[in-house]
């Protein structure tokens, strides 16, 4: 894959502990609202999305095969996910994603903020939009691309285009369903691709 994330970029990413942060002083209004932030509805929408993350972070259980093939890594990797603390997908993918790194002590987890870095973004698309969370994993002595994983497990995204492609869409109740699915999964789909990604080194 080509190099897009180079060392100069990486230096303006931010940790997890930082990205929770942000998303507190966002919705404490410690910092100006501005842009999508100035949209009340988004506003509160991100306020579920911190419950959402705390949700995750409490309740996720690894699972026990992804946790061997994570902390048996033989190299020191960089995981870098896109993401925004207004997306609702990303208050679930990108905890569980952060609590996965944690398996092993050779990964580095890192978050690009979407919106602060749209060359970035663009090169990660998915069928053509900027969906998030996006998880690009790269090999720390070269900046290789190994893979990458997002914005959803493919069940939920089946479940999004079948939504989409009805007549009779109904974005409200595409956004419950969204969330519905992905508090009764709680990052288990997530797992299950990342371990089948993570065999495929092995053979």
């Amino acid at each position: 894959m080509q190099q897009i994330i180079f060392p100069l970029v990486l230096e303006q990413a931010i940790s997890f502990e930082e990205y929770v942060q942000l998303t507190k002083d966002i919705l404490e209004e410690r910092i100006p609202r501005e842009g999508i932030y100035v949209n009340d509805s988004t506003f509160r929408y991100t306020r579920s999305n911190l419950d959402r993350m705390n949700k995750v972070l409490q309740n996720i259980v690894v699972n026990q095969k992804l946790y061997n093939l994570l902390s048996e890594t033989k190299e020191d990797w960089i995981w870098v996910v896109l993401s925004e603390p207004w997306c609702g997908d990303a208050s679930w993918g990108t905890p569980a994603l952060y609590v996965l790194s944690t398996c092993s002590d050779r990964i580095d987890f890192k978050i690009l903020l979407r919106d602060k870095h749209p060359d970035v973004m663009q090169h990660y698309q998915t069928e053509g939009t900027d969906s998030i969370p996006k998880l690009v994993c790269l090999r720390n002595r070269d900046m290789e691309v190994l893979f990458t994983w997002g914005p959803r497990p493919v069940e939920l995204q089946n479940l999004v285009n079948h939504f989409k492609g009805n007549a009779l869409f109904d974005y409200r109740e595409s956004v419950r369903m969204l969330h519905r699915w992905y508090e009764e999964d709680m990052a288990k789909s997530i797992q299950e691709e990342l371990t089948d990604i993570l065999k495929s080194f092995q053979q």
